[in-house]
């Protein structure tokens, strides 16, 4: 039986490409969608009015070249220095250096979301996390089961779980779970892969993305004992739908 975490969050999310607020529909790159709301600072106010106590943010560029770049670093930096007090800013996306993250703590992000480092340096990964302990978090991006890196394109050959199970060894608290095949389509959450990842290491935070885009959703996602879950393209589509989402989340 689950249990159903108290402190549960809404993560509002905001893509970054050259500055631009996106979304990717499946994580690729050709597949970008966007509107005329289209400026991450002002989409980030509108979050932050409407209630939201955290928000999302990936470096799209860095999570495909692995290094940060303007505008996008000015633009999370304005953002970390701009949150309302108490609020929670994560951020992933090409961080594969020990300098990349520790500049983004420094700027007051508030977690930082380590991807393709996790797997391929652990024990950078366990220095880290020794170092600054909870504000380091992994992501993990499924696609048919197992672990896809380098901003989703290459195949790390491992299932999530097992990935899972690894990281949590090395110390690490809250995990984000993306459904690939999920992301952008509106599809609701992949619950299957969560409940895996619960089972897996249960004793660990799991925020859960791709997909999530009801009420329903989030209310399904809370249920499995997730910690939180991310709302992305739904937002794109209908910045309207936020209360709705952030009410179903309280």
């Amino acid at each position: 039986m689950t249990s159903t975490p108290a402190n549960y969050r809404l993560y509002p999310a905001i893509d970054l490409i050259d500055g631009r607020a996106v979304r990717l529909l499946h994580g690729q790159f050709d597949h970008m969608l966007t509107n005329e709301l289209d400026d991450a600072r002002v989409r980030a106010a509108m979050i932050w009015e409407a209630g939201a106590t955290a928000l999302h943010i990936i470096d799209l560029d860095a999570a495909r070249t692995g290094a940060p770049a303007e505008p996008n670093i000015s633009i999370i930096a304005e953002l970390a220095a701009t949150k309302p007090p108490g609020a929670i800013l994560q951020v992933g996306g090409g961080l594969r250096s020990a300098e990349s993250v520790e500049t983004l703590l420094a700027q007051g992000v508030d977690r930082v979301l380590i991807g393709t480092m996790a797997l391929r340096d652990p024990q950078m990964l366990g220095e880290l996390v020794e170092r600054h302990g909870s504000p380091i978090a992994v992501a993990l991006d499924s696609r048919q089961g197992t672990v896809r890196v380098s901003g989703w394109v290459e195949d790390a050959g491992i299932r999530v779980d097992d990935a899972a199970r690894a990281v949590v060894e090395l110390g690490v608290e809250t995990l984000l779970i993306t459904g690939i095949d999920r992301d952008g389509t509106l599809g609701g959450p992949d619950e299957d892969l969560l409940r895996a990842v619960r089972a897996a290491v249960p004793t660990a935070a799991v925020i859960a993305a791709g997909g999530v885009t009801t009420p329903d959703d989030v209310h399904a996602v809370r249920a499995l004992g997730c910690a939180g879950a991310v709302v992305g393209r739904a937002l794109l589509d209908d910045p309207s739908q936020i209360a709705a989402l952030l009410h179903a989340s309280a």
